[in-house]
């Protein structure tokens, strides 16, 4: 008999849970074309199952389901479904700036580094480059037994003998017989050109080194040619500018460099055995001379860090 009545109590509490929740108004979804969401009693029973997949309540009374098909777009409502309880991880605004403010310090001491090697690789392929050109033309002349000796020449005429050895090679002329031309890609020096400034920027560099004719190449490049030829001292020297005329800055040593025909072979002028090889006064950015950077074509072929220096002291 308590049995019996204990029964009656807990059916009765059940019935009473039951439609205390069914009589709850809930948000369960919305109507089809509606914008407000269906408020109605909640198909849900408390004899329902759980779902581990979705880790949801999924209710299975018959009468539930009857109730379920006249609800469109019915989004299941869990009784018991876990409440996660993780917080939400972001970074503050003071943590955000002070990131963007580390990015910013490591970028402006990162690229000026970065971009003084991009101009160091340039200027070097452009010297090899160079050097490689009139090395051909010289090999090339040697192979059609066309004499290197600077006496054999008159005054500014070497310059168009190796002008058929070059390809694509401009006139530009030079100072004597063959009036240069006076614009760019071509250096006037007698005409109002700015002149090329020695290694220091101080003084101007001796352009009656580079008024005995010149080439300018497909690409730019500016060959200067120093060719006097009154006696057996004079030399056979071929400057290069390897960005040409047109492009700063114009510095011997920076991106004026000098080749020196000795003894039938191409040499870099501040070799030993040219004519300017004291590399601490023709070469030095310290000292002030009209000469000077006429021998840093050695430094140049020498030192593969060469450029990165010279950039790094022009900055």
């Amino acid at each position: 008999m308590f049995k019996e009545n204990n029964d009656n109590v807990n059916e009765y509490e059940n019935s009473q849970k039951l439609r205390k929740f069914r009589n709850i108004s809930w948000f369960i979804g919305r109507s089809a074309g509606s914008t407000q969401p269906f408020r109605g009693r909640v198909p849900l029973s408390l004899h329902s199952c759980q779902n581990p997949q979705f880790g949801m309540t999924i209710n299975n009374s018959s009468n539930d389901k009857k109730d379920i098909k006249n609800v469109k777009n019915f989004v299941p409502v869990c009784l018991n479904a876990p409440v996660s309880t993780k917080k939400k991880v972001a970074f503050t605004l003071a943590e955000v700036l002070i990131t963007l403010g580390i990015i910013g310090i490591v970028v402006a001491m990162t690229i000026p580094t970065l971009m003084t090697n991009i101009k160091a690789k340039k200027l070097r392929t452009q010297f090899l480059k160079s050097y490689s050109i009139v090395q051909q033309a010289f090999k090339l002349m040697e192979n059609d037994d066309v004499s290197s000796d600077p006496t054999t020449y008159g005054y500014g005429e070497y310059y168009k003998t190796f002008l058929n050895y070059v390809k694509g090679g401009m006139d530009c002329g030079n100072t004597s017989s063959n009036p240069m031309k006076s614009s760019v890609p071509c250096y006037q020096m007698y005409k109002g050109a700015k002149h090329y400034k020695s290694l220091d920027k101080k003084a101007t560099f001796r352009y009656q080194f580079l008024d005995d004719g010149q080439i300018v190449l497909p690409d730019g490049t500016l060959l200067l040619f120093e060719n006097y030829a009154h006696s057996v001292n004079d030399i056979l020297a071929v400057s290069v500018d390897i960005n040409g005329y047109g492009t700063p800055p114009n510095v011997a040593g920076y991106d004026l460099f000098t080749f020196q025909l000795v003894d039938g072979e191409l040499k870099t002028m501040g070799d030993k055995s040219t004519a300017y090889n004291e590399l601490d006064k023709y070469c030095n950015p310290n000292v002030s001379n009209n000469m000077n950077g006429v021998a840093c074509a050695q430094k140049a072929k020498e030192n593969p860090d060469y450029f990165k220096e010279i950039v790094k002291e022009f900055k």
